[in-house]
């Protein structure tokens, strides 16, 4: 909920994904007001309770309900309404909408296709973020009704976000090949908690170099400004990098490397402590990787740390992070960046 209670303006006028963990989803449901209106429910297969949960959460929300414009059969009313409450008859205000909304209960169980028309009117009023908490959807035995409710709140341009658990993020994302995963959105946010601004360009950028690692994400802000509004003033400091994309167990001898950056095997030997045979064959495979180069003399051999940004891409592009949905996983679950360099 934080994702969208930071960044709203990023959840409007879409279906966005927001994979978490199970037990963070929540059954409470309830309301935030800020800059937007954001609705949470906990749905389930019946799209009726769902229905009488967003109705109960909006039945006091009266004052909510200014823009007219939107409104078609409502405009009158709306009209009542804000006019008893401009004249501070708060009462009469209250009154007449607990009326409508007593109506719109009863229509809720005799007349469906009433009832969603006079919804459907209601919620482009209010302009709200869905937000339906689901949990593992791949044990409901029905979800043609919730997949149809969805599509037809979409196909009337509400904004919805769908908050599951991972294990059920492939079912979801073929269910609803249009949804947005909002990635960047995440990124964003991970940045605003350790004190950084940046715009959603450079959040792109940073997803796309990093692959979601948020140790990796973290270094380069770190060496950057707190407010980062383009690419120009992003710094990335590629060789501090670089023990992050390689395999774990190269990562403290790569560390030494980067400090000695020219070196033979006597210079690195007391720094590590690896036996000379498993030294030997790490350093081959870092020749192999492109990170090392290796020239021979008479007597020894020389390795000299070579590497450009290119290469880095190309490693990180490479780099096996499953599990980057972390990025989402972080809104309950606080990261600790004290162990980043």
């Amino acid at each position: 909920m934080r994702l969208i209670k930071y960044f709203p303006e990023e959840f409007k006028n879409g279906l966005y994904l927001i994979p978490t963990d199970k037990d963070n989803i929540s059954e409470e449901n309830k309301i935030l007001i800020g800059d937007s209106v954001i609705i949470k429910v906990f749905s389930t297969p019946n799209v009726k309770k769902t229905l009488s949960k967003i109705l109960y959460i909006i039945k006091d929300k009266y004052y909510l309900f200014k823009d007219i414009n939107k409104a078609v059969w409502l405009k009158n009313f709306l009209n009542y309404v804000n006019k008893k409450i401009y004249f501070d008859n708060y009462y009469r205000a209250k009154k007449a909408w607990f009326r409508l909304i007593k109506d719109l209960f009863k229509d809720l169980e005799k007349d469906f296709n009433r009832f969603m028309g006079k919804f459907i009117n209601i919620l482009k009023v209010l302009n709200p973020i869905l937000v339906f908490g689901l949990h593992d959807i791949r044990k409901w035995n029905y979800k043609k009704g919730f997949i149809n409710f969805i599509k037809y709140l979409r196909k009337h341009n509400i904004s919805i976000v769908l908050r599951y658990p991972l294990e059920a993020h492939g079912l979801i994302k073929s269910l609803f090949p249009e949804a947005i995963l909002n990635v960047d959105v995440a990124i964003r946010y991970f940045a605003k908690i350790h004190g950084y601004y940046i715009s959603k360009k450079v959040a792109r950028y940073l997803l796309e170099i990093t692959n979601g690692n948020l140790e990796m994400v973290y270094i380069i802000l770190k060496h950057s400004k707190r407010e980062i509004r383009n690419l120009r003033e992003l710094k990335i400091p590629w060789l501090k990098i670089l023990p992050y994309i390689v395999d774990s167990k190269y990562r403290k001898l790569v560390e030494v490397i980067i400090e000695v950056r020219s070196f033979k095997i006597e210079d690195i030997i007391n720094k590590v402590d690896y036996s000379l045979s498993t030294i030997y064959r790490y350093l081959n495979d870092l020749v192999d990787l492109g990170i090392l180069s290796k020239v021979r003399y008479k007597r020894y051999v020389r390795f000299r740390l070579k590497i450009k940004k290119e290469k880095i891409l190309e490693l990180i592009k490479n780099y096996s992070f499953e599990n980057w949905f972390s990025i989402f996983l972080m809104e309950c679950f606080p990261i600790d960046v004290s162990k980043f360099r």
